[in-house]
């Protein structure tokens, strides 16, 4: 009797911890449903408040463009400057001359460059990164000891490429040290990366109307013997990106100088296709018979800007090992005309099966073009 009513008061207490533990859990999960509820209201009225803002402030400064007297509110909170700041970088993005310059002296009056500055002083790596990116936005020339001192002292790899960023937008041949001294890590970030930062370079210069001074800073880049030469290959590739025409010579000159390097040679064909620099047939017939299938390529892809003189070295390249060379060729030919077409038509009764596959290929291609 003893054993059976000491299991029953153990069998009680069991249930009542079941039930005290399925209470706290009910409690629990209750209140967690409440937080993710207010969070959810507070998201939301924040974002509307947010987009009010931003409409706001976004109708005062379009009107202070025709009317200089127009008043804008002075920001005053946390979310005020953020709304400003987002839609000053959004204008500045999408604008530029009078407009632009007329919003870069509201950001002073206001006070939103000095916002941002403190905010540097983050401990939070977020706060610290958006105040970088608004204020390469603003693109003010003294903002340069600021994105210095962020190269300088920053440890965080995900702030120092927007620095970076922000100082090419504004950079003179003082700066492009600070800046090289970053892209020179060859596990920092990426080719592209590099090429995209030097067309920010190159068009700084050119709002200051400085061309030739430019093409002087870059050939001593590339006569530097410290600076890798895959940067100078992004360099030379954002030359051609951005359509740098003055740095035509530049170009040819760093073909010669890097005739080792295919990299280089590639990145030097890219940029003089962009040039449309078709007085300078000699370097593609060159390419077209380069023992790196790689330029070979690269070179058959821009021939058709050039004269018919370049059919026979194209149609001579259907027969090449390289894929990537023969199918370069074939398209290349069928942009040059009759005479192209017509050597692309030949082909067709090649004995060579790869020949008359890419050969048909390209035809096909342009009858369902057509």
């Amino acid at each position: 009797m003893a054993e059976f009513v000491q299991t029953f008061m153990g069998s009680e207490t069991l249930r009542d911890i079941i039930i005290v533990v399925n209470l706290l859990l009910f409690t629990v999960t209750f209140l967690l449903f409440l937080v993710l509820l207010f969070h959810k209201l507070h998201v939301e009225r924040r974002a509307k408040k947010l987009e009010q803002l931003r409409e706001a402030y976004l109708a005062d400064l379009a009107h202070r463009f025709y009317d200089p007297s127009h008043p804008v509110h002075p920001p005053k909170t946390y979310l005020e400057y953020e709304s400003l700041g987002n839609v000053v970088a959004t204008m500045l993005v999408n604008v530029s001359g009078e407009m632009a310059e007329s919003i870069r002296r509201c950001v002073r009056e206001l006070g939103v460059d000095t916002y941002y500055r403190e905010m540097l002083g983050s401990r939070r790596w977020v706060r610290r990164f958006v105040a970088v990116e608004k204020l390469g936005y603003f693109r003010f020339p003294e903002l340069k000891p600021v994105f210095e001192s962020v190269l300088a002292g920053e440890r965080d790899s995900r702030i120092i490429p927007k620095a970076v960023w922000a100082l090419s937008l504004i950079a003179q041949p003082s700066d492009l040290s600070t800046i090289n001294r970053v892209l020179r890590d060859p596990f920092f970030m990426s080719g592209k990366f590099n090429e995209y930062i030097y067309t920010n370079i190159i068009r700084s210069f050119r709002e200051h109307e400085q061309d030739a001074l430019l093409v002087e800073v870059l050939d001593e880049l590339m006569a530097d013997l410290e600076l890798p030469v895959l940067l100078k290959r992004d360099i030379i590739q954002a030359c051609g990106a951005e359509m740098f025409f003055p740095a035509q010579k530049l170009v040819l000159s760093c073909f010669q100088r890097f005739h080792d390097v295919a990299e280089m040679r590639i990145a030097c064909i890219r940029s003089l296709e962009r040039f449309s620099a078709v007085d300078e047939e000699w370097l593609l017939t060159e390419c077209l018979r380069d023992p790196d299938w790689r330029i070979r390529g690269v070179a058959a892809k821009s021939a058709h800007l050039y004269s018919p003189n370049i059919i026979p070295p194209l149609r001579n390249l259907l027969y090449d090992e390289s894929y990537h060379v023969r199918i370069n060729s074939a398209l290349a030919l069928a942009k040059m005309g009759e005479t192209g077409l017509d050597a692309l038509v030949e082909e067709t009764q090649s004995d060579d099966r790869f020949v008359r596959d890419v050969s048909q290929y390209v035809l096909k291609r342009l009858i369902y073009a057509s």
